[in-house]
């Protein structure tokens, strides 16, 4: 351990200085990939899925974990290791090397988390969404905390003994315990109190769970509802004016290219037409960045944008506009999580 951490000093040193050769490159590339897939190792029933849907070994996924890491600006610099180095308490030379490696380690780890969130994202946007959201309302939670430990983020119960020494919750288990409690659309307030009774009034088990598994029962519980669901699972914060802007603005890019290569481009839509579904579309946008409930109705939307009947909307258009809400709400989802 001795010996790497001097050599991460080393490493991280020429880095600074623009002097690494390509083998001292690669060595420390090396160091960072075998320190991501440790930890991804930890986490490997959570991940399994991940590597198998995107062809992956866990070996590919640490390289891919890493490599944002290391890019080089236009000056050949790497700004991400420059900031790292700013970030530290000591100067490079000063600092221990055993809190340079545990420095280090923790850096790498959150662009493992980042690069994860991301790959969900792509296979599981609803998850995705209903990842974020939790995540974000156990932040300002009475009764439930998050924390991080071999198993990636947990929530746990504020102000009460974790029971660490006992066995993990069973999920199927703490699942079946929850459907008993809940019994309506999935709010999740009701869904945070329910879980901290349950982990709270039993000593059976640990009373910390991965956030993932906890997702994973929140959407497994509402799978029906969760359709019927529009904007809850949207939650905004954290990031920016300009950030939900940013994110509004490439979600509307990429329904104006689906509806006017799949639908105008192919004659299944007059010009007029896509330019109304892509203008009510945009209006939904809008009001999901703003906090605001959206209509009921679709078609109201709509004939905000075109003279149209709802007896030829629902014969023509409104299929057409349920799949593309569909994908804006996955495109939404999966620029959410980039932005962890």
């Amino acid at each position: 351990m001795r010996a790497i951490n001097k050599n991460l000093k080393y490493y991280l040193t020429r880095l600074i200085e623009n002097n690494i050769s390509h083998s001292e490159l690669t060595e420390i590339v090396q160091l960072s990939r075998s320190i991501i897939q440790s930890y991804l190792n930890c986490i490997r029933t959570s991940i399994t899925q991940l590597c198998t849907h995107q062809g992956l070994t866990v070996t590919d996924l640490a390289y891919d974990c890493i490599a944002e890491a290391f890019i080089k600006d236009d000056q050949n610099k790497f700004p991400k290791i420059e900031n790292f180095i700013k970030s530290l308490n000591n100067n490079l030379e000063e600092i221990p090397e055993t809190d340079l490696f545990f420095a280090f380690k923790q850096f790498t780890i959150c662009f493992a988390d980042a690069q994860i969130a991301q790959l969900y994202s792509q296979i599981d946007p609803n998850g995705a969404k209903i990842h974020r959201n939790l995540r974000d309302k156990i932040k300002i939670s009475d009764y439930l905390q998050l924390a991080k430990d071999f198993r990636g983020i947990i929530v746990k119960p504020i102000n009460a003994d974790s029971l660490n020494h006992l066995e993990p919750f069973p999920i199927d288990e703490l699942e079946l315990e929850l459907r008993n409690r809940l019994n309506h659309l999935p709010k999740t307030p009701e869904f945070i109190y329910e879980l901290h009774q349950i982990l709270t009034t039993q000593e059976n088990y640990r009373r910390s769970v991965a956030l993932i598994e906890i997702t994973k029962i929140f959407k497994r519980i509402y799978q029906q509802e969760l359709e019927l669901v529009d904007d809850e699972f949207f939650s905004y914060e954290g990031l920016t004016e300009f950030e939900i802007e940013r994110i509004r603005m490439q979600v509307e890019l990429a329904l104006k290219e689906k509806i006017f290569l799949t639908y105008f481009a192919k004659g299944k839509v007059s010009r007029k037409e896509a330019e109304a579904l892509f203008d009510a579309l945009s209006d939904i946008l809008i009001d999901w960045c703003n906090g605001f409930e959206s209509q009921a109705s679709l078609f109201g939307y709509l004939k905000k944008h075109i003279q149209i009947n709802e007896e030829t909307y629902e014969s023509t258009l409104r299929p057409k506009m349920e799949y593309m809400l569909k994908i804006a709400r996955e495109e939404f989802a999966a620029r959410l999580m980039k932005d962890l």
